[in-house]
């Protein structure tokens, strides 16, 4: 889709604010990730009502991200974060507790027909690890690479269509 893809339309809203209204009810904050700071979506993103943070590492992925939220939840005295991409508006209403209920790991996350690795529960242990695996990694490191060098679990999906990653919004609820 391109651009800025968080603000496409979405129903009533965008797609990061169905995104955050699906996610609130099941956690006690919400935090984005706006990538480099200064940016033109990082300012788009500031006027949203949920804490930004910014990359420390910009340029190489999702994986980025994971790392300024392990980064955050360490310094706030956390021991996981919970992640979401903010273009699946359909995620399940228990989706944080499925996550929290699930066998300890370093990573936790859903599987169905396909990985959904960024719905998932990482460790905040995990940051060191991640910020090597990334400053070693050019250009980016795969989700799923990475994955396969941690002790990770996964959550059977019986409805994919909650992890829709929507490409082209329809412009109006249907």
């Amino acid at each position: 889709m391109g651009g800025h893809k968080p603000f496409a339309p979405y129903g009533y809203s965008t797609l990061i604010e169905a995104t955050m209204a699906r996610l609130k009810p099941q956690t006690r904050e919400i935090v984005i990730n706006a990538g480099a700071p200064g940016t033109p979506l990082a300012l788009s993103l500031s006027c949203l009502n949920a804490r930004l943070i910014f990359d420390e590492l910009t340029g190489l992925g999702p994986l980025s991200g994971v790392l300024s939220a392990l980064d955050m939840a360490k310094t706030d005295g956390d021991t996981s974060v919970i992640t979401s991409p903010c273009d699946m508006p359909h995620l399940p209403v228990d989706m944080v507790t499925q996550l929290l209920a699930a066998a300890p790991a370093d990573v936790v996350y859903f599987k169905g027909a396909r990985d959904y690795p960024l719905c998932a529960l990482w460790q905040i242990s995990l940051a060191a690890a991640l910020r090597d695996a990334l400053k070693k990694a050019e250009g980016g490191l795969a989700v799923m690479r990475f994955l396969a060098t941690l002790k990770t679990e996964c959550i059977d999906v019986s409805d994919d269509a909650a992890f829709t990653n929507i490409n082209h919004p329809p412009l109006a609820p249907g």
